[in-house]
C-alpha cells in the first residue's frame, strides 16, 4: 500500500512542478509581449489564471502531508498532549469529511463545464472545473492517511 501512495505523490509532486513551470512561462511570455513586441497573446491570463489553480490543486493534498498550512495552536498548547494528538486526530477527519463533500460536489460541478469553452483557450471547461476535483479528492486521500498513521501511533503508544 505504501509504494503506490509513494508513486501517488511523486506524481503530484511532478504536476506540482510542471504546472508551476508553465505558470512562469506564460508569465514571462506575457511580460515580454507587452514591453517588447506590438501585441501581447491575448490567451496567456487566461492559461496563468488555469495554471495557477492547477498548481494550487495539486499542492494542497501534498501540504496536508507535510503538515505545511498554517495551524494556530494557541488553544491547543494548553492541552495536555495525548488530549493535543486526539485532538489533531480529529482536525484530520473533519478535513476528509467536509473534503469528500467538496469532491462529491465538484464532480457533479464537471458536468456543467462540458457545456462551456474558455473564452481565450476554447478548450472545454471542464478540464479547468476538474482542478477542484483534484484538489478536494487528493486532501481527502492525505488527510485519512494522517488519520491512519497519528491513529496507529497513539494507540501503538499506548494510552
Amino acid at each position: 500500500m505504501k509504494k503506490p501512495f509513494n508513486l501517488f505523490t511523486r506524481i503530484m509532486e511532478f504536476c506540482v512542478i510542471v504546472t508551476f513551470l508553465g505558470l512562469v512561462a506564460v508569465v514571462l511570455l506575457q511580460v515580454y509581449a507587452r514591453l517588447f513586441l506590438p501585441r501581447s497573446p491575448h490567451w496567456t491570463e487566461e492559461a496563468s489564471r488555469f495554471l495557477f489553480a492547477y498548481t494550487v490543486s495539486f499542492a494542497a493534498g501534498l501540504a496536508v502531508k507535510e503538515k505545511a498550512y498554517v495551524n494556530v495552536d494557541v488553544f491547543t498548547n494548553l492541552l495536555p498532549e495525548m488530549l493535543k494528538q486526539w485532538l489533531e486526530v480529529l482536525l484530520d477527519l473533519l478535513v476528509a469529511a467536509f473534503m469528500a463533500f467538496v469532491f462529491y460536489y465538484s464532480l457533479k460541478n464537471l458536468g456543467i463545464g462540458r457545456m462551456r469553452t474558455s473564452p481565450s483557450l476554447t478548450i472545454p471547461m471542464h478540464y479547468i472545473f476538474a482542478s477542484m476535483s483534484v484538489m478536494s479528492g487528493s486532501i481527502v486521500l492525505y488527510s485519512l492517511a494522517e488519520v491512519i498513521r497519528d491513529t496507529r501511533a497513539l494507540l501503538k503508544g499506548g494510552n
